[in-house]
């Protein structure tokens, strides 16, 4: 049974971004989802500029996500936890969508979803894992036709 605490952590949220590789670090903000269901994750890949989303998940399995345009992983991890990133801190990768039809578009709008998860050889696909949404999609990886998840370790 899913607890009240899990319905009320998953919601849009104003994410934050600082360059710190940058003299005067610059502050961005923008709309971003924590802990998202696969349903929120969706619309909001459908919403973004270049239909893909950056994510992290921490040790604890709390997600982030956000539109790829809007900032890299690193600053989002500096801004939002006041911690450089240290590798083997955060599952970082990218959602969006392949399309196994259409191979002549680089940017997909619909399709199967394509999760790649950047820093496998430390954290990643464990950390990921620890996400419910995310352990819900990796159960689909052998799945048929367009319930089908793509899934690599880069």
């Amino acid at each position: 049974m899913i607890s009240f605490k899990q319905y009320i952590t998953e919601k849009p949220v104003k994410l934050s971004a600082a360059l710190p590789y940058t003299g005067g670090a610059k502050w961005e903000d923008f709309r971003g989802l924590e802990n998202p269901t696969e349903r929120e994750l969706l619309t909001h890949i459908k919403k973004s500029k270049f239909f893909s989303l950056r994510f992290m998940v921490d040790i604890k399995g709390k997600m982030w996500a956000w539109d790829a345009d809007d900032a890299l992983h690193d600053a989002v991890i500096y801004a939002m936890t006041g911690e450089k990133y240290v590798s083997g801190g955060y599952a970082k990768g990218q959602i969006g969508f392949i399309d196994l039809d259409n191979d002549t578009a680089s940017i997909h709008k619909e399709g199967n979803l394509r999760i790649i998860v950047h820093n496998s050889r430390t954290v990643g696909t464990d950390f990921a894992l620890k996400n419910k949404t995310m352990k819900a999609l990796a159960k689909r990886i052998n799945s048929k036709g367009d319930e089908r998840v793509f899934w690599s370790d880069v």
